[in-house]
């Protein structure tokens, strides 16, 4: 899809829920809104979103469980917000039990420029990123905040906002997180400290933790 403003996909919050949706390689761009939003899913298989130049995020989950991706590929998405290449939101990936078991499952997840790389917010957790590639992110290249039983499993970040875990305080603190990368000119912050939050960083970023 080429737009000049508007959404690509969009599944809606008021709508009846969905089972079982399988999108194959979505590319977006100039959309002013979300490449592809989800929300009420059980079941979701992407094997590719590309977002460029899209003024939100490139894939935004919120309330979608048992999915799978492939690749997240973002360059100059949600610059100047709060939004990411990557966003999940809204008790994403939380089973119908309230756990948080993994669910959720990206291959990768690169992201260039624009607002923030991965983020994860608002009770949403249960997922494996296998693999990120972010550089120059103008917001956080990650940040998790208030998310549980995510893990980050591999890859690199250069530059760009700071790599964080967070957590507001009308949720319980982030939890049970992994945090596997390289990071280069860039730091790396934990505020406030959550729990069983496990970090490995190689590279020269600076490393304010727990």
């Amino acid at each position: 899809m080429n737009l000049s403003g508007g959404l690509g996909i969009r599944f809606d919050r008021d709508q009846a829920a969905n089972t079982n949706v399988k999108m194959g390689t979505i590319t977006v761009n100039g959309a002013g809104s979300h490449a592809v939003e989800t929300w009420n899913i059980d079941g979701l298989t992407i094997d590719k979103v590309v977002a460029r130049n899209v003024g939100e995020c490139g894939l935004l989950l919120q309330k979608t469980t048992n999915a799978r991706v492939g690749l997240v590929d973002g360059d100059n998405v949600a610059t100047g917000t709060g939004y990411a290449t990557f966003r999940m939101a809204n008790n994403n990936g939380q089973l119908a039990s309230g756990a948080y078991t993994p669910n959720v499952f990206v291959d990768k997840v690169v992201s260039r420029g624009g607002g923030r790389g991965v983020f994860c917010v608002s009770q949403s957790g249960g997922a494996v990123i296998s693999q990120v590639d972010l550089a120059n992110n103008g917001n956080n290249a990650i940040l998790l905040e208030n998310c549980y039983n995510v893990a980050i499993n591999g890859g690199t970040v250069n530059g760009g906002g700071e790599v964080r875990v967070s957590s507001r305080t009308e949720f319980p603190v982030s939890s049970d997180l992994t945090i596997k990368l390289t990071v280069n000119n860039n730091s790396v912050r934990e505020s406030p400290c959550g729990n069983n939050i496990n970090w490995s960083i190689s590279g020269n970023a600076a490393q304010t933790l727990c």
